[in-house]
């Protein structure tokens, strides 16, 4: 037998002193949880750690199907080896400056890119010991079915080894 209360909006058991608590019930519980998270999941899609300096960090969304997605979300910690504006390209093309980074390595950088019917656009944010700046941006010729790769490059700085970054997708 179930619990005698259920939770308001996934329905799973509220057990009262005189309910018999059963594993089925935990298991069925369990199985709601994982499946409305899942629907709802913001998803890893690639991510790493720059081993060396590099003039850009380049990822390729050619493998993923990002028509499940509303929303890409970009987080860079960036180390760079000067003060530089950093820029963001889709599929090659310049979209945005993203404001200016420093060299010592306090300011992260965080992009929302909302894949949208008419094309993709977003924020980002660049909070840092001194503030934050942010800003935002669309650009039309691009939509998630054609979307095939982001690059940020920070000018005619580099971001250093040890420079870590993470993309995800947020499902619709």
């Amino acid at each position: 037998m179930a619990s005698t209360n259920k939770t308001t909006h996934l329905n799973l058991n509220q057990w009262i002193a005189s309910d018999p608590v059963l594993r089925t019930d935990f298991n069925f519980d369990n199985s709601k949880i994982d499946a409305a998270v899942n629907a709802r999941a913001l998803v890893r899609l690639a991510g790493g750690s720059l081993t060396a300096a590099a003039s850009q960090i380049s990822v390729s969304l050619t493998d993923y199907d990002l028509t499940q997605y509303m929303e890409l979300q970009l987080y860079v910690s960036p180390v760079t080896s000067a003060s530089a504006s950093a820029t963001l390209s889709v599929n090659g093309a310049a979209a945005a400056t993203l404001g200016s980074l420093t060299a010592d390595g306090v300011q992260g950088l965080i992009v929302h890119l909302c894949l949208l019917p008419g094309g993709v656009g977003g924020f980002w944010f660049a909070p840092g010991a001194t503030g934050t700046s942010s800003g935002t941006f669309r650009v039309t010729s691009v939509t998630a079915s054609g979307l095939t790769s982001l690059t940020l490059a920070c000018g005619s700085a580099a971001f250093q080894s040890g420079t870590g970054w993470a993309l995800y997708g947020v499902k619709k």
